[in-house]
């Protein structure tokens, strides 16, 4: 279970159409009331510090001791950035940049006041298996600049993964995670500032197997007609949740999130109705592309179904004892750490009786934080996830328990997947599912998370871990054993692709 915890949000009278006012198409020195800026970013360091301080569970984990005296240092250069702010461009460094030292895909800031206009030389790049290439938009043609699909050398005699980390690392993403460079390239060519200076002026690019450099040529674009284009470069392209046979007898298993616990219950059942039809498919396909998330027991379920529960427990108990050692989960407990476990009780609580289970969980550990006798001076461990014994409880189980499923399995992968849907995965792969695609997102240490709440100007919203799940650093990412060179929604492309592979391996089984 990895399930965003809710909370009352707060916000400042300040409006957006003010704000959008003194954004960061004006000039830093045409800002106006300077000093403001200053007092929104001072404060809501102080917020974000604070709110690290009371939730994060890393604060009292023995097991990271050095921890409160990271915060402390990112806090201090943070409220030293926020001393100087003028801008709201100088505001975002100073909150964006702390929340993004932790280096933890759990402890999540995104700004609520987007900018009215942007520039950019008319093309993004998208990280794929040849590098990163050119791609433009959905909606904006090539009336220059470099041709689609040519890979980025360099830009002003600078080579590429310099120029990206130097530009983009603890300033617009955490460059130290391989999924969010995927993820995050595109943002290597769109400037906040429309005035001044271009960021990059000349870039190479190799193209048809030799080199040419560019000129690159900035214009300003609205905000709201680029931004809805972004979602393939971010991998959020929303995904449904649902089966599908296709023409060729192939089952499609749509796992476009985790967290729809109405919509995965019918489509499960659904599964498991039909699961001696999709065992004799020539091949199965479970899609998680875009899957940020939710609860990752839908992998296990899945896989138990289609493999069989023999198999399953075989395969689960050598995973046992391959991790021994290493496992739980532990909560925050301070009384701001209970108030948001109890906060997401009472929200699921709103979602139907197919939430009750949820609802059951988030209340059962407010209640054991409550009453744990270490109080706020240790963390809590969760009944629900006691760490591995060394070998499995059942010792009839061995790991040579047949499969239900002989046909093809595949896997289909992006970067996007996060949190949960990395667990899920897992167990998926454990089966001996086929990971197609491209490497998943970053799994965390850190879990379950409190938010989202804003910060005292309104201007950012926030979410912050309560949880650490102890697990291997295998378990972290998954990476997959066939990489597709395209784009991740070129959906004609990729079920071509996919069909290739298991006529491939059923013809490899028929030898």
């Amino acid at each position: 279970m990895n399930n965003p915890v809710s909370s009352p949000r707060t916000r400042s009278g300040l409006t957006a159409a003010i704000l959008l006012s003194v954004a960061a198409a004006t000039p830093t020195g045409a800002q106006s009331a300077p000093d403001g800026w200053r007092q929104l970013a001072v404060g809501d360091v102080e917020a974000l510090h604070d709110a690290v301080v009371t939730l994060h569970p890393g604060i009292r984990d023995p097991e990271t001791p050095a921890f409160a005296g990271r915060v402390e240092a990112a806090y201090a250069e943070a409220r030293s950035r926020a001393e100087t702010a003028d801008s709201f461009l100088a505001w975002r460094s100073a909150t964006l940049g702390f929340m993004l030292s932790f280096r933890d895909g759990h402890t999540i800031y995104r700004t609520n006041v987007a900018p009215v206009r942007v520039r950019w030389p008319g093309f993004l790049i998208d990280g794929r298996e040849g590098g990163w290439v050119v791609r433009r938009p959905t909606g904006f043609s090539a009336t220059a600049g470099p041709p689609e699909g040519a890979r980025l050398v360099s830009c002003d005699g600078i080579e590429v993964e310099t120029l990206l980390r130097d530009r983009l690392d603890k300033v617009e993403a955490d460059w130290s995670k391989a999924p969010e460079r995927l993820r995050q390239a595109y943002r290597l060519f769109i400037d906040y500032r429309t005035d001044g200076p271009v960021p990059l002026t000349r870039c190479r690019f190799a193209v048809d197997g030799g080199e040419s450099d560019v000129d690159l040529t900035w214009t300003v674009e609205t905000w709201s007609r680029l931004s809805p284009q972004l979602a393939p470069f971010n991998r959020e392209v929303s995904r449904p949740i649902g089966l599908e046979t296709l023409p060729d007898g192939g089952v499609w298993v749509g796992l476009g999130s985790f967290g729809d616990e109405t919509a995965l219950e019918a489509m499960a059942t659904a599964f498991e109705g039909d699961i001696e039809r999709i065992r004799a498919a020539p091949y199965v396909v479970f899609d998680v592309r875009g899957n940020r998330g939710g609860n990752s027991g839908w992998g296990d379920r899945f896989a138990t179904a289609l493999w069989g529960q023999a198999a399953y427990e075989a395969r689960e108990a050598r995973r046992i004892r391959e991790t021994a050692g290493r496992g739980g989960k532990f909560w925050r407990t301070s009384p701001e750490a209970q108030a948001q476990a109890r906060a997401t009780a009472a929200e699921f609580a709103t979602r139907g009786p197919d939430y009750e289970s949820v609802v059951a969980y988030f209340s059962g550990v407010a209640d054991g934080m409550a009453a744990w006798p270490g109080g706020d001076r240790s963390l809590y461990p969760d009944p629900c996830c006691t760490p591995d014994p060394p070998a499995s409880s059942n010792p009839s189980v061995t790991t040579s328990s047949a499969s239900l499923m002989t046909h093809p399995v595949f896997l289909l992968t992006d970067a996007a997947c996060f949190s949960s849907c990395v667990l899920g995965v897992n167990k998926i792969r454990m089966m001996g599912a086929v990971q197609v695609g491209e490497t998943t997102g970053q799994n965390e240490e850190y879990g379950e998370v409190a938010g989202p709440l804003d910060t005292p100007s309104g201007l950012g919203r926030y979410l912050i871990p309560l949880t650490i799940i102890r697990q291997p650093q295998s378990a972290l990412v998954s990476d997959v054993d066939i990489r597709w060179p395209g784009a991740l929604d070129d959906e004609t492309g990729l079920r071509r692709w996919i069909a290739e592979l298991a006529a491939t391996a059923a013809a490899g089984q028929t030898d």
